[in-house]
């Protein structure tokens, strides 16, 4: 048995070592033709690697050819299908400068986004690519509403802003559990102004009634009196926008601590009047 599957290690390498070979011919074969017929059976064979190095490698001989736009394309695709999506997109932006009175044009314009969108990171990290797929897609949408693609762009479009909108949440929450109250404050009230139809709209404007809370509580005395009416505002808009929020009863808890400790404020400002009166 060992010695059997000797033979076929040495029967696969061989192999592997034949069909490079033979590619390897072909790539640096004079015969343009061949090297064209040959990409596009790589490409058809889904050997997209193959596809792709040999149809770049032939731009330069079908450049002005009607078989240029063709090939190009095809190059396009290849980087797509081996999930080289930032090289895909910027090869799809290319053809539509390229081509730009071609029928492929509006699926290459979706594709460019499309793949965009596929190279966009998880939310902690930074977003640029998701804030040009969404401008790219929302442009796709107003340049062709009726396009068959239409409906996943949208699909896309919702995607690319919840992942935005978690970018943002992550922020604020970031600065609220490192103590920064004032920022996680500003943060929050940024969020909600952004996403204010968002399922999580409550989520935020009770945030930003907590960031106020925990900030008056750390805050000199001198300041808190400021800052804890603060809160109780806070707290009153967001029982006033949400009052069956799942928060209700800790915004009203909060509401009430803050009461109670300007009522203190209060009480400490009289009892100063009447001593110097």
């Amino acid at each position: 048995m060992k010695r059997i599957f000797q033979f076929s290690l040495v029967g696969l390498i061989l192999l592997v070592s034949s069909c490079a070979s033979k590619y390897s011919k072909i790539l640096n074969s004079k015969d343009n033709e061949l090297r064209i017929k040959k990409a596009n059976e790589y490409y058809e064979n889904k050997k997209y690697a193959h596809a792709e190095e040999l149809f770049q490698d032939l731009f330069p001989y079908l450049r002005g050819t009607p078989r240029y736009e063709d090939a190009f394309y095809k190059f396009a695709y290849s980087a797509y299908y081996l999930k080289d999506y930032e090289n895909a997109s910027m090869a799809f932006q290319t053809f539509i400068e390229t081509f730009p009175n071609s029928s492929l044009v509006p699926n290459a314009d979706y594709m460019q986004a499309y793949c965009l969108y596929l190279s966009s990171p998880k939310a902690e990290l930074d977003q640029t690519s998701t804030n040009k797929a969404l401008g790219l897609l929302k442009a796709f949408v107003n340049n062709y509403p009726k396009s068959e693609k239409t409906a996943e762009a949208e699909a896309l479009i919702k995607k690319c802003n919840e992942k935005l909108e978690l970018k943002e949440y992550l922020s604020a929450q970031l600065y609220y559990d490192l103590g920064y109250f004032k920022a996680s404050h500003l943060y929050f009230d940024l969020l909600l102004s952004d996403y204010p139809a968002s399922g999580k709209a409550d989520q935020y404007m009770f945030m930003i009634a907590k960031s106020s809370y925990e900030y008056a509580k750390v805050s000199v005395p001198q300041s808190q009196q400021e800052r804890y009416a603060q809160t109780v505002e806070d707290c009153t808009n967001f029982l006033g926008q949400f009052p069956d929020s799942q928060y209700k009863e800790k915004a009203t808890q909060m509401k009430a601590e803050a009461e109670q400790q300007l009522a203190k404020f209060k009480k400490l400002q009289h009892e100063q009047t009447q001593k110097t009166s």
